[in-house]
């Protein structure tokens, strides 16, 4: 299944283009609310992911969204150069990243760099650090 690139043109001008709870209120306005986006957002990354740049690189990744709501939990797992990820929690992550939902949109699109939202106190990360770095690299963004 190939990613949706008007769909996801769409999450890329809401988040960068709008205030945080205008980027709620588009959140709460898609299909299943915060949880049927984010599960559309971590659903389509295997399919940008490319094994090509994670060669050889076993990890797994917890998310914990945070909305007015309610946290978020999604994991990604990264092993023998199959991407999976989804709703829940992995046990012992290499990495774990708490951010507010409209920055992570915004990190997933391009909108801001990662670093500096963690330089800034947007992103907050604890397990293996260097693991934030190659994870970006390992997956591609539609133009």
């Amino acid at each position: 299944m190939a990613i949706d690139t008007t769909r996801f043109e769409r999450i890329r001008q809401a988040a960068g283009s709008r205030s945080e709870s205008d980027v709620f209120a588009f959140a709460q306005e898609h299909e299943g609310g915060v949880g049927g986006l984010l599960d559309e957002v971590f659903g389509n990354m295997p399919d940008v992911f490319r094994a090509d740049r994670a060669k050889g690189q076993q990890a797994d990744f917890q998310y914990v969204i945070k909305t007015p709501d309610g946290p978020h939990e999604y994991f990604v797992r990264i092993h023998d150069g199959i991407c999976e990820s989804g709703r829940g929690r992995v046990d012992s992550p290499q990495l774990t990243t708490t951010v507010e939902l409209p920055t992570f949109l915004r990190l997933v699109t391009g909108r801001i760099n990662g670093m500096q939202a963690f330089l800034r106190g947007k992103v907050k990360l604890s397990g293996n650090t260097l693991y934030a770095a190659k994870f970006e690299h390992w997956f591609e963004r539609p133009s």
